[in-house]
């Protein structure tokens, strides 16, 4: 079986700080950013982090219909 979908890799240079999920809504107009993990939660099924040589890795695959 053949997974469909997109794979998504996000870069960032501060290897300490793991990323969080935030308690503000994303609608939210006192948010001034952190909307980020939000939208990968809607999209995808799972993300996980690793460290990268440059920093860590957040990774997750956007599921896709099968064509």
């Amino acid at each position: 079986m053949t997974s469909y979908g997109i794979a998504l890799n996000v870069h960032d240079p501060d290897p300490g700080v793991l990323p969080r999920r935030r308690a503000i809504p994303l609608d939210s107009a006192e948010a001034e950013g952190g909307r980020g993990l939000g939208l990968v939660d809607l999209l995808a099924p799972g993300w996980h982090v690793r460290c990268s040589a440059i920093g860590k890795q957040v990774r997750c695959r956007v599921p896709a219909e099968e064509p």
